[in-house]
This record gives C-alpha cells, sequence and structure tokens, in this order.
C-alpha cells in the first residue's frame, strides 16, 4: 500500500507542475489584457483623419512700415491704407507717405495732423486734416492741388466720383474735383448713418437704417448736381443692380412688416417708384452675380437666372458642411460659393456641388477677423494677427504672415504685391501664382 501510493503522489506532482506553469501563464495574458480594455475610451470619434498637416513656414514681409492707429476700430475696419499708380498710401505720425508697393521705398511725404479716411482716384489722393479740411495731394509727387476753404467736423466718409469729391460726416458735402470748392451739402432735414453708397445716372444713393418705435431699412436718393433729396424708399437694400435708368434692391422687413418670401423691387432712377416686383420661394438675403440671383437662406445658397419668373424655372442649389453653422455666404469666386461660420470657410462648385474645405482659425478662441478675394487668390484674417494667403482652386496655403495687431483692414492688392493692413502697421508680400 506505501509503494502504490508513492507511485500515485510521484505522478501527481509530475502532472502539477505544468498545469500550474500553464495557469500562470493563461493568468498573465489576461492581466495584460485586461489592463488595455481598463484604457480604453468610453466614447471615440474618427473625423478627417486624413487630412495631412499642412507644414508651410511663415514667411517674412517683403516690407513693412508703422502706421498712425485711429481711435476707432471701424475706421480700421474700413481701412486707412489707399494704393494706386504702384504706390502705397499711409499716414504716420500725422503725415501722409506714398510708398513703393514693390519695394517699400518711401517715395514722398506730405503735410501734418492728417487722418483717416484716405482715398485714390485717378492720380490724385484725397485726405482729411485734423481741422476738417480735405487736401488733394498729387500722387505723382506729393504736390498739394488744394485744400477746402471750409472745414466739415466729424467727417468718417471720404468719396471721389466723377467731378466731385464727396465726404460724410452725417450728412453728405460736394466739393469740385478740380477747385476744392464746396458745392452743396445735402437737404436731408436729419443726420443719416451712412450703410453703403453707390452713384447711379445722376443719382447719390445712400443707404441707411432709422430707429423709432421701430428700426426700418432706407434708401436716399439726393441729385448730384446739387444735393437736393430726390426720393426716399422705405424698407428698401442698397442697390444690387445699378442699370442706366433702375437700380434692382430687396424688399426688407421691419417690425411691423415680416417678409416671408425673398422680395426683389426694381425702382426707376428718376420717380423713386417701384416698376417691378418679383417674389422667389426661399427668405433669405439675395445678391446678383454674372447674371445670376443667389439667395443664401437656412444655410443654402439658391440661385435663378436673373430675368426669369423663378416660378417657371428650375433652382439650382449649394451646400456646405452640414455640420458648420453657416451664417454668411459669398461669391462665386473661382467658380465657388463660399460660405463661413466664423471659424471655417467652406467652398461648393459651381459645375458639380462638391464641397471644398479652406480650413478653420485652427488657434484657441482664434476666429476669422475678414478674408478676401482676388482672382484664385484666398487670403484670410485671424483675430490671433495670422494672414493666411489660399488657392481657392486646390485649398492649399501660399503663405501664412503674421501681423502684430488684431484688427484688420481690407487685404489689398499694389503692382503684384499682397497689401496687408493691421493696428499699427502695413506690410507687402509678393503676390503668389495660383
Amino acid at each position: 500500500m506505501v509503494k502504490n501510493w508513492w507511485k500515485v503522489d510521484l505522478m501527481s506532482i509530475r502532472l502539477t507542475k505544468p498545469i500550474l506553469l500553464i495557469t500562470l501563464v493563461i493568468a498573465f495574458f489576461w492581466a495584460l489584457t485586461r489592463s488595455v480594455f481598463a484604457e480604453a475610451p468610453h466614447s471615440s470619434f474618427k473625423g478627417m483623419n486624413w487630412t495631412p498637416p499642412d507644414t508651410t513656414a511663415t514667411v517674412k514681409p517683403k516690407w513693412s512700415v508703422a502706421i498712425d492707429v485711429p481711435k476707432d476700430l471701424d475706421t480700421i475696419n474700413a481701412g486707412t491704407v489707399a494704393t494706386g499708380a504702384n504706390q502705397v498710401y499711409i499716414f504716420q505720425n500725422g503725415h501722409m507717405l506714398a510708398i513703393s508697393a514693390k519695394t517699400g521705398e518711401t517715395l514722398w511725404t506730405y503735410g501734418s495732423k492728417l487722418v483717416s479716411p484716405i482715398a485714390y482716384h485717378a492720380g490724385g489722393v484725397y485726405a482729411v486734416s485734423e481741422d476738417g479740411i480735405l487736401h488733394a495731394i498729387d500722387a505723382v509727387n506729393g504736390k498739394m492741388k488744394w485744400t477746402t476753404n471750409v472745414k466739415t467736423s466729424g467727417i468718417v466718409g471720404l468719396f471721389v466720383n466723377g467731378d466731385k469729391a464727396y465726404v460724410y460726416n452725417g450728412h453728405v458735402r460736394a466739393f469740385d474735383l478740380k477747385s476744392g470748392a464746396l458745392l452743396w451739402t445735402d437737404d436731408y432735414p436729419y443726420e443719416f448713418d451712412l450703410k453703403d453708397i453707390a452713384f447711379a445716372n445722376g443719382k447719390i444713393l445712400v443707404s441707411t437704417v432709422f430707429s423709432g418705435a421701430y428700426t426700418y431699412d432706407t434708401l436716399l436718393s439726393f441729385d448730384e448736381s446739387n444735393g437736393h433729396l430726390a426720393w426716399e424708399a422705405f424698407n428698401e437694400s442698397s442697390p444690387l443692380v445699378v442699370n442706366e435708368n433702375q437700380i434692382l434692391v430687396q424688399q426688407t422687413s421691419n417690425l411691423m412688416s415680416q417678409l416671408e418670401k425673398t422680395t426683389l423691387n426694381t425702382i426707376d432712377l428718376l420717380t423713386g417708384k417701384v416698376v417691378k416686383t418679383v417674389e422667389f420661394k426661399e427668405n433669405g438675403k439675395a445678391w446678383i452675380e454674372s447674371g445670376r440671383v443667389y439667395i443664401f437662406a437656412s444655410g443654402i445658397v439658391y440661385a435663378y437666372p436673373l430675368d426669369a419668373d423663378p416660378t417657371k424655372v428650375t433652382r439650382d442649389s449649394y451646400r456646405s458642411d452640414s455640420s458648420y453653422k453657416n451664417y454668411w455666404a459669398g461669391g462665386p469666386d473661382a467658380d465657388r460659393i463660399l460660405f463661413t461660420d466664423g471659424v471655417n470657410i467652406t467652398g461648393s462648385k459651381l459645375v458639380n456641388k462638391s464641397v471644398v474645405y479652406y480650413g478653420s482659425a485652427g488657434a484657441p478662441r482664434a476666429s476669422i477677423a475678414r478674408f478676401d478675394t482676388f482672382e484664385n487668390g484666398l487670403y484670410i484674417a485671424y483675430s490671433d494677427g495670422r494672414l493666411e494667403a489660399k488657392d481657392l482652386i486646390t485649398a492649399k496655403r501660399a503663405f501664412v504672415l503674421q501681423m502684430p495687431g488684431r484688427v484688420f483692414g481690407p487685404t489689398q492688392r499694389e503692382d503684384g504685391m499682397i497689401i496687408v493692413q493691421s493696428q499699427g502697421r502695413v506690410s507687402a508680400v509678393p503676390e503668389p501664382t495660383y
């Protein structure tokens, strides 16, 4: 009995060793597997994970100069730099400087205590001084052509058209472009805000807004020869199209009259009377481009032939990425309708309506300050001071320029250079080849 017991025990020992080893191995791998699953995310999303990083280097400007900073940021938004005749015109310590757009060389300096606004027109540069005097300067040599003998306080708008220069300070004043003589001040009984201004067939069309018991848009028409009010159209936008004797505008809503459909009115320039009204299916903001009516409504852009009856034609529609809450649309630029939600920019191709992605602000708390287009070039200014140039066709980035300011004026193009203006500085970069 003892002998047999010993044999059985020996076999148990021999069997126990491999069983123990297998058990330890299984326990080891179970422990590893358990730790892997314990670290897995609870929720996971994979988006545009295929997008390669954009490694385009930040460029240095070919030239850069300091400019005066207006107290009013709206003035910067409107622009404190003018371009023309291969030159850039700026204010520096109250002086006007003409700078070669190509090289950055200062060509001439003029005056003192000069402030925005500024305008270039047909070989002349126009600016105002702190005391409200309008100056006309020869763009070639920086010599004074004339100054006005009357002062206009609070000038915030400056325009040149035909044979007149106009300033706006709550009213519109006209000066003779050859002599600087005051011709007239408009006779509207109240001051008005100037949202937009257009010139058409002897009329000056001012888009404004009035507030009382409620707010409403108004289009004012002044006679170009004497500044007298010709007519006033309530609840009408600034002109979408200006023809010889007629303009096309969008009828706008107010608290007392809410429109349910986009409505375009044709107005006779002489009388201010509505001679034609067209309603569309959608309720949105309209614009006209290349013979088509575009309407941005509920995140979608609809398009109709301009002269067709919208009830008898098939409309086109263009969409962005549905995940973006776009509040602006425009174009077409490079045959693309552009959309933005203030952070991202996308495009919809006219040819096949596919979506093109032009990127986003990227940096934390950054947003799009503004963007401007020139042919196939898209120039995006961000609130963190970056100016990014992109190809509208390929969506590839051409360059990034870091500016010191956070508020940008309009990007401009002159003599093969891209002119970028922000708070306190203007810089120039050669225009990319797109």
